[in-house]
Formats: C-alpha cells, structure tokens, sequence
C-alpha cells in the first residue's frame, strides 16, 4: 500500500475516533414543562438560563440546574415576571436572538464544509490525474 494511502487511512480512522468521543461526551437536555420549570426557579434549583427570543412567540430556554443536569422549556412570549423572578433568584441568564442561529449554525459548520470542499477538490484533482 502506498504510503500517502495509509497516512490518509490513518488520519481518517483518527478524526473518526475524535467526533465518536465529542459525540460521546455529550449530554442531551431534559424536556420539562414550563409549570416544571417555573417549580424548580421557585425552588432555587436552576442555576443558569440561555432564552433565544423569537418573533414567534414562545421562546426556547436551555437552562442549567445546580447538580449540572442540562434542561430546556419554552417560555411564553410575555415572561417579565419569570425574568425577575430569575433576578431575585440570583440566576444567570443570557438572551439571545434566535434569527442569528442560522449564524452560529453556518459558523459552527464550517470546518467540516472546509473539509468538504478540500476533499471535493483532491477528489477532482485524483480524477483528472488518472484520466491523462
């Protein structure tokens, strides 16, 4: 076997392995009500909160509880009550604007589009050196 086949076999078996152990790590967030939600901030049980405010009208939550078990709800779209609440409660809370997901989407997806389009590219070149 040649030796740039068996570096690329290599590193191919290696970034596998790498997404296999990220995709591992991660922990899905639980579902849980709003009435669910709004017990555990009564309760101090929630220590950070991310809320995407939408133009739709119910907002999505992730929110942390203080033992780290990751968790998400909706939120209404009047929930100033709640955010105060969150306030007196001492909870974290970041808010963002859910029409710049698609941003962090396509940011997030670029490496692995760069890669695509590397390997697009020495596909071609593979190509054309085996056709002349």
């Amino acid at each position: 076997m040649n030796s740039k086949k068996m570096v690329f076999w290599i590193l191919l078996l290696v970034v596998a392995g790498l997404l296999w152990a990220v995709q591992r790590q991660h922990v899905p967030a639980t579902k849980m009500m709003y009435s669910q939600f709004v017990e555990q901030l009564d309760a101090d049980k929630v220590k950070d909160a991310v809320i995407s405010v939408s133009e739709a009208g119910a907002n999505p939550v992730a929110y942390t509880l203080r033992d780290g078990t990751p968790a998400e709800t909706m939120l209404p779209r009047n929930y100033g009550d709640l955010l105060s609440t969150m306030q007196q409660q001492m909870v974290n809370v970041e808010i963002r604007d859910a029409s710049a997901e698609w941003k962090r989407l396509l940011g997030n997806a670029s490496p692995f589009l760069l890669l695509l389009a590397l390997w697009f590219f020495m596909l071609t070149r593979l190509r054309a050196a085996q056709g002349s």
